[in-house]
């Protein structure tokens, strides 16, 4: 029973980051107008989505751990948030994200935004985009290089890829909305183990139903938006 409240407990860690998130996203407008201090909001938001990163591999070592899952790169969905946080892990520096590169001027063409569920209103577009070849190329230079042709196929990467470059726009400047990243993450992760999951607390509780109600991303559904 004891690896059953594990996992629930390490559920409600990754929940409790979950809710923090987007806490930080909307917060930002407040360290840009209020106080000046963008710098400070572009970091919170940051470190509050390498917490979540964190926090859905200590839950799939743990669903492991149980003999949930043999591997923990069971799912193209978890692995790319998997291998971004092992580039993070691995590389000085941080998230290469719009926000950041925007406040920095670093975005010399115009920045292109991948959208995805272009179908589906629900999907809420929360600004906060992580650079594709960034996440590419931290993951091939890394030795989870062999996982990146099944995520660029999940994500259906190469095609955007070259819709990107046939309409005379920069990839380095394309960017894919990392909410999108991680709902997609913890949707596979409740769909498939949360029949093991107990709600621990109020935010587990909230999120367990939550994402049970999360439609599937379907990556050919997409839109590139300048």
């Amino acid at each position: 029973a004891s690896t059953m409240s594990n996992l629930s407990e390490q559920f409600d860690v990754l929940s409790n980051t979950l809710r923090l998130l987007p806490e930080e996203i909307l917060r930002l407008n407040y360290f840009i107008k209020e106080i000046d201090e963008p710098e400070e909001g572009i970091s919170n938001i940051e470190a509050a989505c390498a917490n979540v990163f964190n926090n859905i591999y200590g839950l799939m070592c743990a669903l492991k751990t149980a003999g949930a899952c043999p591997s923990i790169y069971e799912h193209e969905a978890i692995t790319t948030v998997l291998c971004i946080r092992h580039v993070l892990q691995h590389q000085p520096g941080r998230l290469k994200n719009n926000l950041r590169d925007a406040w920095s001027k670093r975005i010399h063409k115009k920045p292109v935004l991948i959208k995805y569920g272009l179908k589906d209103p629900r999907v809420p577009d929360q600004p906060f985009y992580l650079s594709v070849s960034w996440l590419q190329d931290g993951i091939s230079n890394s030795n989870n290089s062999n996982r990146l042709p099944n995520i660029n196929n999940f994500w259906n990467l190469d095609s955007i890829k070259q819709q990107v470059n046939s309409s005379s726009l920069d990839w380095n400047s394309t960017y894919i909305c990392a909410m999108t990243l991680i709902t997609e993450a913890v949707r596979v992760i409740v769909c498939e183990y949360g029949h093991l999951i107990s709600p621990a607390g109020y935010d587990s509780n909230v999120y367990l139903e939550h994402f049970k109600e999360v439609k599937p991303i379907d990556a050919d559904d997409y839109g590139v938006i300048t």
